[in-house]
């Protein structure tokens, strides 16, 4: 058995510096501990075992705790379970529960709270939208009320990450959601309105919860929210609108906190027939496209996609284009080349058709992209827009388009969250890509108990999967927040999960003067 305790007494030791950070010098005489945050919208749910949108995510993360959590700056630390051991395969952990833990009734946490939870998400009639990230869970096993082993059938080096997550919170033996774990309680909520939560008293970690209530306000439009914060009404937004980030970005503006995340904007090419089975035309196609152009004409923040895993992934270096550095001229040189070897030319131009889904900023890039296709090719490209559940429901009528935008968002901090959709037959392998030799490494990524090792091969992988084209990386997102300069333990961070255990009041908030 390979024991985690050192690793775990020194995440202890971080925290423990995190919460000294709110010594008396740093806290507000006679502070507000109210918290007000913007959500970006209304949960559908608060059941952490079905839940699956963000503003949902943002409360869960404050009301519930797993046997692992993330700190302010989104690494993995212990929650539930002070420490964990994992046996030389990686394949059984053993986790070690707190003595303190308790539920918002004073119930102690037990390590049967977690079985019956993850064995409910695994339960195919759950309709758990996340139960497939617990898929590789083999056996779940309360040794005792403070010991839980989890056996998997392949070592999975991401387990721990997923732990973290909604999908793997406990579950109280009553079945009530509004019994929680975590630094607080749900006290009440106002469907469209807020949704409010106090300090769980019960909490094993309540002494360094600075804010004694939460509310959460699930505003839409971004306008509004900011509008709101200017007025001293919120502390922390969901976004920023999008017509404010570059002047904030540019005037360096301290409230304003944006960030690179785990979501890649991509073009998915139809690989399934002509004329994308051709993997140069393809290249010539995503060589075409500049995407740095891209990110400055949306002015947001946003980072140019030349690889597929987002950078930042820990324990993860991203490959990359061979000519992600190359002049502007030398790529566009060799993109018409390829596209020449491919039988095409000006007067023989490739037609295409470019399908995105109305609303946001889909528009304007679909018509940049395919500006640059015409420019530098000789494209006859033409754009179709189309409602977003007419989008999503018609996207495998392939005769209706050759390139899809699309989107995906990393459900945790690991780089399979991203390769493993481009797996052959993945439901949400939208290009239809299939390579034996992707699915190989892949596959023996999967099985490597040294977490190095399977980095390694899933390197291995992203390289032919950006060498093959399937589709073409665009921007990875930035997460965009405001946050009022009263508030302290806020740190910018990847996941872009920001627990309001962390944070606290160092001043008095005023309202921000944050123009437009």
């Amino acid at each position: 058995m390979r024991n985690q305790t050192l690793s775990c007494l020194l995440f202890l030791l971080l925290a423990l510096f995190a919460c000294a950070e709110k010594d008396d010098s740093a806290i507000a005489t006679n502070p507000d501990r109210t918290l007000s945050r913007g959500i970006g919208g209304d949960p559908e749910t608060l059941d952490p075992g079905v839940a699956e949108d963000v503003h949902a995510f943002s409360v869960l993360i404050d009301t519930y705790e797993g046997l692992v959590t993330e700190n302010t700056a989104g690494d993995l630390v212990p929650g539930v379970a002070e420490r964990w051991d994992v046996s030389d395969d990686a394949r059984v952990y053993t986790f070690h529960l707190r003595d303190n833990a308790r539920w918002s009734n004073g119930d102690a946490v037990i390590a049967p709270d977690f079985v019956r939870a993850m064995r409910r998400v695994l339960d195919p009639q759950t309709l758990s939208p996340y139960g497939s990230l617990l898929s590789a869970i083999e056996k779940l096993e309360a040794r005792s009320d403070r010991v839980l082993e989890i056996r998997l059938a392949n070592p999975a080096s991401h387990l721990l990450a997923v732990l973290a997550l909604p999908v793997a919170f406990p579950r109280h033996e009553s079945g009530d959601t509004s019994i929680s774990n975590g630094a607080y309680v749900l006290t009440s909520r106002i469907p469209g309105a807020s949704i409010q939560v106090q300090k769980n008293q019960h909490y094993w970690n309540s002494s360094a919860v600075f804010f004694e209530r939460v509310n959460y306000l699930p505003i839409v439009d971004p306008l509004a929210e900011f509008n709101m914060f200017r007025a001293g009404e919120l502390d922390v937004t969901h976004n920023i609108p999008d017509a404010q980030v570059a002047k904030m970005l540019r005037d360096e503006l301290p409230e304003a906190h944006v960030w690179a995340s785990l979501s890649l904007y991509y073009l998915a090419f139809d690989l399934t027939g002509p004329p994308l089975d051709k993997p140069g035309l393809r290249q010539s196609l995503s060589m075409a496209i500049d995407r740095r152009a891209i990110v400055t004409m949306l002015g947001r923040g946003d980072q140019p996609a030349f690889s597929i895993v987002p950078p930042g992934v820990s324990g993860y270096q991203s490959a990359s284009y061979t000519w992600a550095a190359w002049s502007d001229d030398d790529r566009r040189n060799k993109a018409r080349q390829l596209y020449n070897m491919a039988g095409y030319e000006d007067n023989d131009p490739l037609p295409i058709t470019l399908m995105y889904d109305a609303g946001g900023i889909h528009e304007t890039i679909a018509l940049a992209v395919t500006a640059m296709w015409r420019d530098v090719l000789g494209v006859d490209a033409t754009i179709e827009k189309r409602e977003w559940k007419y989008f999503l429901d018609t996207r495998e009528l392939r005769d209706d388009w050759d390139v899809m935008r699309f989107a995906w968002v990393g459900d945790y901090n690991a780089p399979n969250t991203f390769l493993d959709i481009f797996r052959s037959g993945d439901e949400q392998n939208l290009a239809a890509y299939s390579s034996a030799d992707f699915d190989s490494l892949m596959a023996s990524a999967a099985q490597q108990s040294d977490p190095r090792a399977a980095a390694e091969l899933q390197r291995s992988a992203e390289d032919v999967l950006l060498n093959d084209y399937p589709i073409a990386p665009l921007y990875f997102y930035a997460s965009k927040h405001l946050v009022n300069t009263s508030i302290g333990g806020y740190t910018d961070n990847i996941v872009d999960r920001h627990a309001s255990r962390f944070l606290f009041r160092k001043e008095p908030r005023e309202p921000s003067d944050v123009a437009d």
